[in-house]
């Protein structure tokens, strides 16, 4: 997997299997994961075609899929062991129910159709702890998302579960958890909730 930001777009690439609630999502091979940032102020009848409109302004080989924040790409924040990596922008606005959390979720190892859809709860479990940390009263935005993925190489035996309790879903959630703490402190520029302006 390669990564680097280009203009306001973090892009991922790699030969993935990835399962994406974003835009356009669901279950597929692609070669691109990306997270955009748009305006604050951004009202799009059809975000599926912006983001075509984005996606063909780029030099992507195969496809994607993606997501959309308002936060901007300077400010994700990248959290990596041995078992995964993950990218996380957060950013909330009042009323604090909105705004966007997403996370991306890229696996070291295979996973089976199991693990790759139980990998979205075990890293939404992991954001809502990390927002119950900070004191927050809610369980995350009205347009949070999750990319999980893995890179297809075919090799070794698929992880079958990702729970917390497995070792490859204890490890994701304390990087989740983190990455969302870091991820508002970073778009904040403060640790203090009480200076979030919420």
């Amino acid at each position: 997997m390669e990564y680097e930001i280009v203009d306001r777009v973090l892009v991922l690439k790699g030969n993935f299997e990835a399962l994406s609630t974003g835009v356009d999502g669901g279950r597929r091979a692609t070669k691109n994961i990306l997270n955009i940032q748009v305006p604050h102020d951004f009202c799009h009848d059809d975000p599926k075609s912006y983001i075509e409109e984005i996606a063909a302004s780029m030099t992507l080989e195969g496809g994607y899929v993606a997501l959309l924040t308002a936060v901007e790409m300077k400010n994700v924040q990248i959290l990596s062991d041995a078992c995964a990596t993950v990218f996380v922008t957060a950013g909330l606005t009042t009323p604090s129910t909105l705004g966007t959390i997403n996370i991306i979720v890229i696996s070291s190892a295979t996973l089976s159709e199991g693990a790759i859809a139980g990998t979205i709860i075990t890293a939404t479990e992991a954001k809502t702890r990390a927002l119950i940390d900070k004191g927050l009263y809610f369980t995350g935005t009205t347009s949070d998302a999750i990319v999980v993925a893995y890179e297809n190489s075919g090799e070794g035996a698929p992880i079958l579960y990702s729970g917390p309790a497995t070792a490859f879903g204890s490890r994701v959630a304390k990087l989740v958890r983190l990455g969302v703490k870091d991820a508002l402190k970073a778009h904040y520029g403060s640790d203090d909730v009480d200076k979030w302006h919420l």
